[in-house]
């Protein structure tokens, strides 16, 4: 009898701990107070206060409807080392102590360990909402692992000042982005151009990139016609276009005289200020790099804003039209959580009811939006530096998860360094870039 008084204690406490904490009701529903922990890393931490935002809302509603639900937070954000995060995460899954939502950096790797639900319906059932292609780097044998809070788009940025110092009008300053997107000023044009600049003392640069291995490089390489990835989302190595790639990074610092050749040994401080005071005409990389560009000038925004635009990659030769880069941040649902259901109500909410909220991100952050309608968002559109580009939307490229790519870019930037020092012609860099890529990723294809 003891022991039988003892179960049933035993049992209707727990009942009442997993009412207080979030239940369920008889349909299996969740109730009462249910708290999700929450982590990210780094910088943007308006990713998962989009989430808490989206929340509040939802909140309301169930308020309003009569619904015995509250949803909370613990929140946890770090700034540490992405894969040092990501193993972390990973380790906490493994002991059944992982986050319902977390900041992620490689969706692959994350699905291969499987830590990530599968979100595909919850995006799916919205799809006209998106941005075409905005969840291609989260796509995986046909499913989709994480959520793109933003579209962070890599592009060119150029000193108006400069033109008008070398003789533009006003007009034809306003005229060229226009005329970059429309296709009769190409990207043999803009670079001719950043020789220009620099022949009539506008700028000491003609076109500066950053001072690391990164994702930039692979833009002007698509912009050359090159690509390093195919329909089957494999890792491609493009002689000729690597080829072309080469010659043009060899030429701009030996030739052209547009590049400094010690640009990787300046570091970021350097480069950054060199851009926002105009000592640079031209650079390519992410338009949020702009808030580093402008602090470090010691200018405000909106000077940054009357000095600097931001243009697609033109169309050249080799390709067919302008194009930006879109690399979304990654959040994702934790494989694990106990309350999927509810974290997908939350990216509905972001999605169809609230998109201001997701403006707000990325109007925070200077970044377009993954969702269509929070780029018409006022708060948005009043950016001073995004405010005007939310038409690149229309022409951004996102990229697949592709195995090995890491290499590549790693292998890749050891031979940008070494052309531009001079140590290494465009023939070898291709040849002993070649030999390190096949032996390190021996699925890569040769092309």
């Amino acid at each position: 009898m003891v022991k039988r008084l003892l179960m049933i204690v035993l049992v209707a406490f727990s009942v009442l701990c997993a009412l207080c904490a979030g239940g369920s009701s008889e349909k299996g529903e969740a109730t009462g107070v249910v708290t999700l922990d929450i982590s990210y890393n780094m910088d943007f931490t308006t990713i998962p206060e989009s989430f808490v935002a989206a929340a509040e809302r939802l909140n309301e509603k169930y308020a309003a409807e009569g619904r015995d639900l509250r949803i909370e937070f613990n929140k946890d954000y770090q700034t540490i080392d992405w894969t040092e995060y990501q193993n972390a995460v990973t380790f906490a899954h493994k002991t059944g102590d992982a986050p319902d939502i977390f900041g992620l950096s490689d969706v692959a790797s994350a699905q291969k360990a499987g830590i990530l639900l599968d979100i595909t319906d919850v995006i799916s059932e919205n799809s006209s909402a998106y941005v075409p292609g905005a969840f291609d780097g989260a796509e995986i044998d046909g499913k989709i692992y994480s959520f793109a809070p933003d579209l962070p788009i890599r592009v060119i940025y150029y000193n108006k000042i400069a033109l008008a110092n070398i003789g533009w009008s006003e007009e034809e300053i306003n005229n060229l982005p226009a005329r970059i997107a429309e296709g009769s000023f190409t990207f043999e044009d803009f670079i001719d151009l950043c020789e220009e600049v620099v022949e009539k003392g506008a700028s000491k640069y003609g076109l500066v990139h950053r001072p690391g291995n990164g994702s930039d490089f692979l833009d002007v390489l698509m912009a050359l016609g090159g690509r390093y990835y195919n329909e089957d989302n494999e890792l491609v190595f493009d002689q000729d276009g690597i080829l072309r790639f080469f010659q043009f990074t060899y030429d701009n610092v030996h030739e052209r005289h547009i590049t400094p050749t010690n640009l990787n040994q300046m570091g970021w401080s350097t480069i950054n200020t060199m851009v926002g005071t105009g000592e640079a005409f031209a650079y390519y990389g992410p338009v949020y790099s702009a808030n580093y560009v402008y602090g470090a000038a010691g200018i405000t925004v909106e000077e940054f804003a009357k000095m600097e635009q931001f243009v697609l990659f033109p169309k050249s030769q080799y390709t067919d039209s302008p194009f930006a880069v879109a690399a979304p941040q990654w959040i994702s649902i934790s494989a694990d959580t106990e309350y999927p259901e509810i974290c997908k109500d939350l990216i509905r909410e972001m999605t169809v009811d609230s998109p201001d909220i997701l403006a707000h991100h990325a109007a925070t952050i200077n970044v377009l939006s993954s969702v269509i309608a929070a780029n018409s968002e006022p708060e948005l559109l009043a950016n001073p530096l995004v405010g005007d580009i939310t038409y690149m939307a229309d022409y951004a490229i996102t990229t697949p998860a592709i195995s090995g790519l890491d290499t590549y870019k790693s292998e890749l930037f050891r031979q940008i360094v070494a052309l531009e020092l001079g140590q290494t012609t465009p023939e070898q860099a291709l040849n002993d870039m070649k030999a390190q890529v096949k032996l390190s990723v021996p699925s890569v294809v040769i092309e």
